[in-house]
């Protein structure tokens, strides 16, 4: 490949552009950007720019704008060409006309919103949606980034009705290998519609039947033998003529045993694992001598015929698995997408499917044509991510295509690096980059050559470690290592002239304490993360002097270092290590956030939350890091039979758990969890705590977007974690966040780590081998195209193994080329690392990679063969024995002043008041917005007992029923469930009883609670409207717990006064009183709040509320002067007129012609202990705002509409 030129670049035809770490590509990307717009004259919605995270691309906007804003300033006159290459290359070599660069350069300036840069989902979904005719595409299709419940149900279709109506005997294998829909189809996990996989064998189901009438048949003469002449045959197989190391005594005894068992139970699918010992194969190989007469009793021939059998039965089910997977896979591929489009979703898979079979259809040259026009030029960041269908699609925008003759003409740039290609794992595929790459022509085929990352020394030192022809250091022919020059002359601001311990690449070889074998992992993971912790303490702790200066060199601060380590188990370790020793560390990187400890936390408190009646689902969950108790608290519950007072405090809280997220979701346990629970507290009051609370947090919250999505009751929350836990993701929003942005080494996957930069770099664990991918075997074939073999021949588990050890070099060259100054890597005699991509890098040509390759040298040769294979000092190397870590170490950071901390007085009270208020803000004076739903919580009732003990016995009345928020709650979950279109006595029974057990309230209350609900349901509520109850609203004519955002322009206590000012009547005195106290801070945004019911009837809307609260114990209680005075004390007042507003708000936009007078019937108030069906009118509060006050409310109060 040549070098890039950009004087001479021709601007015309596909470039494929490597760019190797370190060289520019982000500057070069908008250098040709530039030049596009300038000798082009295309305009910034013209020029396509794909990279692969959002992230990259908010990075490539913020870069091209500053170019087109620098260069402007330099065609306008505003300042002289400075000695940028860029700038020298326009004035000197390109010379565009500067007017007419002046005038593009502001064009593109002034439009570069519309800059065409995107994601490469986004620039997918945004040619499906531009051209939605042209592609076929839905519309306005909802975007997922979770399709597993689609894929779990178009499985559990095809197990209905595909796997079912298979043999029973092959079910029942199907069971006994714990086969369920899900496990079928993981091996497609990630490609569940990818066209460009090839799945193989494609075989046949096979008839198993015959085998198993021969297996029958085979057992039966077997045990009939077996059962006639036992000592017979066990006679001869105690004789001289067999191998005694294979035939003992007691071996033949154990397997006479195991045999006898085996028949006993009649069951010939259960394994005989002893029968081989008896076949008449295996004693034939077992004889002593060749020449020796062997046992010939035809038992063993009826062994080795029922084992041979048995073995076929095997293979013939491992070959209707794969048939079925065969299957299942066509299912997925029809099913999916039909499932998708009835639910009208998207997965961003979907996207570059559905835009690739638009290409790829009969119109598809028209749709491609499209594309074109819209975007006449295209730039294609790291496109060693890319795979076949990526490919596909941007290879449509050239014209002609590359697999036809004839000049290529549309400007293509495909930009990346293949010894960078790392993502295989999120289905990237390297060899869709090799395959573009040959249909680039030679003069297109450009690199970069010049490191701008790294100080010079260390640039040498890494070329020194790859640049090795003879060794095809990174495993395939068309990817060559070619040394990169430093581009800058800048050195180590950190290194001291008299100090050769800052040499930029350090090689530390492990000091075995055995110098025979190999150091087993744990052990050396052990002592090396602490000698990194060890390391790093030094480098905070130096204080640098210059040899010819008295002033000290820039210190070395905690958020100069990183760690690069391969697992999260790895991450986890190290930063262990440095907490121990006080130095702030936070962990960066591609983990989600499911994979953390404390998801398994929050499932098992979920759990209990669901369940607290279970004993061992509690223990789990209190055993949990996040709550923390001790075994010895544990054993102290159990020991105490459940009358242990803490026992029984935590039922409770795990009881309130599940009641809050019925309540209020998951976002109210999560409240009550953290505080209630003690879990905030702890968690921050610990080492480690932040992360650890930082993990609570986000698996909250992603929960949370999973309720609102889906709507799930906790039991549902608590399957879709279980899933999650289990699964992969590709969705950003689950990765692990920073606990911290304090001054801290980083510490990070290598894989999170591409793209970044740090000053100095520990990669501790280059030592350690691939990982080993269980559960398919997917390998590239000559054509390089992706194949899944289902059968898992050896001769492609090689392939594949090749492929993961290939990948694991380009992670290494990933790792190693994120240092600026500094780097250092750890090697040696360890368990597994002469699988390591290290060791033929370090060792190739000198040893054979073999197990004892390493544990046969001492130390001392294998630092000797490391200085030969990096030539050391010479090329910027430091090859030595890793250091040993001192005890005591303790950093304290003296970077700050030792300044006491106060704290700032506020100057003035922020002018931005916007906030979210609701009712029980208002009425609290807390200001605290989403408060929980007003369920009689302002109601100053004492809290009694859930009615579970003696008092609750026979004939008990609603006037009974506990008081308070809890009761409340339970009251109004159960008009929440009802249905009060087919109001019958069981429905009322069915929906008490869950509720009221649910909300942990005894069975005997559910009469009396039954009673009063159908009392409300059938007594006549509206005044003047004789004979209409609840029960007689159709379905659809209500809605429960409608939520509202009312948008208010001003909200304070003058404002709400100045609404009833007049409009109250002396009944009304004591709300007046308290409408005169009203203390709450002056505001604007929304007024948020939930109506327990909305109706409508006779063409009038109704808003009406459910009260619990206490009156007395008669019925007589419940009349209108009494209701007036709770509705005055509680501000239930004030409450239905801010409902009204909402409510004729909602209205207002919603119902042609609407007007307050006709289709507003006025709020209900029920007090649900004083209602009955005789129609004496207790218990029913009917009151409807006066239209004064609405017009008063939308001059004075709401925004307007």
């Amino acid at each position: 490949m040549k070098p890039l030129n950009l004087k001479s670049i021709n601007l015309s035809g596909l470039h494929l552009i490597e760019a190797s770490a370190g060289t520019g590509k982000t500057w070069t990307i908008a250098a040709l950007y530039i030049l596009l717009l300038l000798e082009k004259e295309l305009r910034p919605e013209q020029i396509l720019v794909v990279t692969y995270t959002r992230s990259a691309t908010a990075e490539l906007r913020d870069r091209i704008r500053q170019r087109i804003s620098s260069l402007l300033e330099l065609y306008s006159g505003q300042r002289t060409a400075s000695d940028d290459e860029l700038e020298q290359i326009l004035m000197q070599e390109r010379r565009p006309d500067p007017d007419r660069a002046r005038r593009l350069l502001t064009r593109a300036l002034h439009s570069f919103d519309d800059a065409a840069i995107f994601t490469i989902h986004g620039f997918c979904q945004r040619a499906l949606l531009e051209n939605a005719f042209e592609s076929g595409s839905l519309f306005d299709s909802e975007m997922s980034s979770d399709q597993s419940a689609v894929v779990r149900q178009v499985c559990d279709d095809f197990w209905r009705k595909n796997i079912l109506a298979r043999p029973n005997d092959f079910i029942e294998h199907l069971v006994a290998g714990e086969f369920t829909p899900e496990k079928l189809a993981k091996p497609f996990e990630g490609h569940y519609q990818n066209p460009e996989l090839s799945v193989i064998p494609v075989t046949a189901p096979p008839d198993i039947a015959p085998l198993i009438l021969q297996r029958a048949s085979l057992f039966q003469a077997v045990g009939r033998l077996w059962n006639a002449e036992r000592s017979q045959i066990i006679a001869q197989l105690e004789g001289d003529s067999l191998n005694r190391t294979s035939y003992k005594p007691e071996q033949i005894s154990a397997a006479g045993q195991l045999l006898d068992s085996w028949l006993a139970a009649d069951n010939p699918n259960a394994p005989c694992s002893k029968l081989d010992l008896f076949s008449a194969g295996n004693i034939i190989s077992k004889r002593t001598k060749a020449t020796v007469a062997i046992p010939d009793h035809p038992f063993f021939a009826l062994c080795q015929q029922l084992s041979e059998t048995l073995n076929l039965i095997e293979q013939a089910r491992r070959d209707m698995i794969i048939a079925c997977r065969q299957e299942l896979r066509q299912w997925l591929q029809n099913e999916l997408s039909k499932r998708k489009k009835i639910l009208n979703t998207r997965s961003f898979d979907d996207l570059l499917l559905d835009l690739h079979l638009a290409l790829e259809a009969a119109n598809g040259a028209a749709l491609a044509d499209v594309l074109r026009q819209r975007y006449p030029a295209a730039l294609i960041d790291e496109f060693q991510d890319t795979d076949p269908l990526q490919w596909n699609i941007f290879s449509r925008l050239l014209n002609p295509l590359p697999s036809r003759e004839g000049e290529c003409n549309y400007p293509l740039f495909l930009i990346g690096d293949p010894k960078q290609a790392i993502y295989s794992f999120r289905g990237a595929d390297l060899f869709a980059y090799l395959n573009a790459g040959k249909s680039v022509i030679a003069d297109n085929r450009q690199t970069l050559g010049m490191n701008f990352r790294s100080v010079p020394a260390l640039v040498s030192a890494v070329n020194t470690i790859f640049n090795k022809p003879d060794l095809n250091p990174f495993q395939h022919k068309d990817i060559i290592f070619e040394p990169v020059a430093a581009g800058t002359t800048s050195a180590d601001p950190f290194s001291c002239d008299s100090s050769p311990a800052l040499t930029p690449f350090h090689i530390w070889i492990y000091p075995r304490p055995d110098q025979t074998k190999a150091e087993s992992k744990p052990a050396a993971s052990a002592r090396i993360t602490s000698a990194v912790a060890a390391e790093i303490y030094r480098l905070l702790e130096q204080g640098c002097r210059d040899a010819d200066s008295s002033e000290t060199q820039p210190r070395i601060t905690p958020g100069d270092v990183a760690v690069l380590v391969k697992s999260h188990r790895q991450a986890a370790d190290v930063q262990q290590a440095l907490r121990a020793i006080g130095i702030p560390s936070v962990q960066q990187g591609s983990a989600t956030i499911f994979e953390s400890e404390e998801a398994l936390d929050m499932l098992r408190i979920l759990r209990a939350a669901a369940w607290p009646g279970n004993e061992r689902m509690v223990r789990e969950a209190l055993l949990t890091p996040s709550i923390g108790l001790t075994a010895n608290e544990i054993s102290a519950f159990v020991d105490s039979s459940g009358d242990h007072p803490g026992w029984e405090e935590w039922l409770l809280r795990f009881r309130d758990l599940g009641m809050a997220h019925r309540s209020g979701g998951v976002t109210a346990l999560a409240a009550q969890l953290l505080d209630n629970c003690g879990v905030r507290k702890r968690q921050l009051s610990s080492a480690g705590g932040e992360r650890a609370l930082t993990n609570i947090l986000h698996c909250m919250e992603m929960l949370h977007q999973a309720e609102l999505e889906h709507g799930k009751s906790l039991s549902g929350t608590i399957s879709w974690l279980e899933r999650q836990i289990s699964g992969n993701h590709g969705d950003d929003a689950a990765l692990q966040r920073l606990e911290t942005d304090d001054n801290a080494v980083r510490i990070a996957t290598i894989h999170a780590s591409k793209g970044l930069e740090y000053p100095i770099v520990f990669v501790p664990f280059a030592w350690d081998p691939p990982a080993t991918r269980s559960g398919r075997v997917m390998y590239h074939d000559e054509n390089g195209r992706l194949v899944l073999d289902l059968a898992e021949a050896e001769e492609h588990k090689i392939l594949a193994r090749e492929e993961r050890e290939a990948e694991a070099v380009r992670l290494l060259y990933v790792a190693l080329t994120r240092a600026r100054y500094r780097c250092y890597i750890v090697w040696g005699s360890i368990n597994g690392a002469v699988d390591s991509a290290l060791f033929n890098l370090l060792h190739g040509g000198i040893l054979k990679r073999e197990n004892k390759a390493l544990a046969e040298l001492p130390d001392s040769v294998i630092l000797e063969h490391v200085r030969q294979a990096a030539g050391v000092a010479a090329n910027g190397i430091i090859a030595e024995m890793m250091p040993e870590a001192a005890d005591n170490l303790r950093y304290n950071d003296n970077s700050q002043p030792e300044t006491p901390y106060t704290c700032r007085t506020l100057a003035h009270i922020p002018g931005d008041n916007w906030r979210v208020s609701s009712f029980s803000g208002m009425i609290s004076g807390a200001g605290h917005p989403f408060l929980p739903r007003d369920h009689d919580n302002l109601a100053k009732e004492v809290e009694s007992g859930t009615g579970s003990g003696p008092e609750a016995s026979g004939g008990l009345t609603i006037f009974e029923f506990p008081r308070g928020a809890k009761a409340g709650t339970c009251l109004h979950e159960i008009f929440e469930q009802l249905d009060f279109s087919s109001i019958k006595k069981g429905q009322i029974e069915s929906v008490s009883g869950a509720v009221l057990a649910a909300n942990g309230f005894s069975g005997q209350w559910l009469p009396a609670v039954s009673q009063m609900v159908m009392d409300v349901a059938t007594a006549e509520i509206i005044p003047g409207l004789p004979g209409f109850s609840l029960s007689q609203l159709k379905q659809g004519a209500w809605q429960t717990e409608l939520e509202f955002y009312l948008p208010v322009r001003q909200l304070d206590p003058d404002t709400v006064r100045t609404l009833f000012d007049g409009l109250l009547d002396d009944k009304s005195a004591d709300f007046q009183e308290l409408l005169e106290s009203l203390s709450f801070q002056r505001s604007r945004g929304m007024l948020q709040g939930f109506i327990d019911l909305v109706f409508v009837h006779a063409g009038r809307y109704y808003l009406l509320d459910w009260k619990s609260n206490h009156l007395g114990n008669s019925q007589g209680d419940y009349g209108r002067e009494q209701m007036q005075q709770a509705m005055c004390r509680n501000a239930y007042i004030l409450q239905y007129h801010l409902y009204t507003l909402a409510l004729d708000r909602l209205l207002k936009l919603r119902l042609p012609g609407y007007d307050y007078e006709t289709h507003f019937g006025g709020a209900l108030y029920l007090f649900l202990r004083g209602l009955k069906t005789t129609g004496t009118g207790s218990g029913i509060f009917h009151a409807r705002p006066s239209l004064e006050f609405i017009q008063r409310a939308d001059r004075t109060m709401l925004t307007p509409v």
